[in-house]
């Protein structure tokens, strides 16, 4: 990736806070904030926001944190590389001279390390979508959840989406949109020398082509409020249909800032 002014300092714009901005945004495009409309004492566990004309209930999860740092994950990994060598003692890491190449069945195991930390976000987050449609009478199948990975960057965009989408098949029924986002985390994509966000969506079988048309066009007008607050963008917004096979816009991988300790594991991305 080219070199662009300044970018690889800190990042190609100051962070700024993810739930205070979406607050503001979900209030200039018609949208209203739960806490808002039901002060406490509250007698659910409240989503973040409620679309009346769709309607529809958005539930915001910002995920600050590198699920890889945990024990969970660092002890699934040392057990997923011992397979690796019991089956081929001569295997070694690229670090240490080796090929680097893992086995067919490594990478849906290495996979599986990061289900129970987005399951936990699946579920909270399905809950507080449940209640509050349930406190608002809404029956419609149309609630989102909101995913802005700004922090779990060890995988990559295209791989957390797929673990989520995974869960979601059969469990969470209350989630009928998973919207991956990133506002402060650039990504590298496919084909592009650029740094990108993204706002990816993905749909249940439920979602009807409403929910598909309101959520495609909520993105446009984001990032069209976004550049009020970080100023414009290098390069115009690209759409990619959900049904176009171009996959540059998933395949992608986060891009690691010099300030950011890179830790040794295998490349998901």
């Amino acid at each position: 990736m080219p070199t662009i002014p300044d970018f690889w300092e800190g990042g190609a714009h100051d962070p700024i806070p993810v739930e205070a901005t979406w607050r503001e945004f979900v209030r200039s495009v018609g949208g209203e904030v739960v806490e808002e409309l039901v002060p406490e004492p509250r007698t659910f566990e409240n989503a973040d926001f409620l679309f009346r004309n769709v309607p529809m209930v958005a539930e915001l999860k910002e995920v600050e944190t590198e699920f890889s740092r945990s024990a969970a994950v660092r002890e699934g990994f040392r057990a997923l590389i011992g397979r690796v060598m019991e089956e081929d003692p001569n295997w070694r890491p690229l670090l240490l001279g080796g090929s680097g190449d893992y086995p067919g069945w490594f990478s849906g195991e290495f996979l599986r390390l990061f289900r129970p930390a987005v399951s936990r976000v699946l579920k909270k987050a399905n809950r507080q979508i449940r209640e509050t449609k349930a406190h608002f009478g809404i029956n419609e199948p149309t609630g989102m959840l909101i995913f802005v990975n700004d922090g779990f960057i060890e995988l990559a965009p295209h791989f957390v989406r797929a673990v989520a989408c995974d869960l979601l098949v059969h469990s969470y029924s209350s989630i009928d949109c998973f919207l991956y986002m990133t506002v402060n985390r650039y990504v590298e994509v496919a084909g592009s020398d650029v740094p990108r966000l993204v706002w990816m969506p993905s749909y249940s079988e439920r979602a009807n082509e409403s929910l598909v048309e309101f959520v495609d066009d909520l993105g446009r007008k984001w990032y069209d409020f976004l550049e009020t607050k970080i100023g414009p963008f290098t390069i115009p917004r690209e759409e990619v249909p959900q049904s176009d096979d171009n996959a540059r816009i998933i395949l992608s991988r986060a891009i690691r800032l010099p300030h950011e300790e890179r830790r040794s594991r295998p490349n998901a991305g």
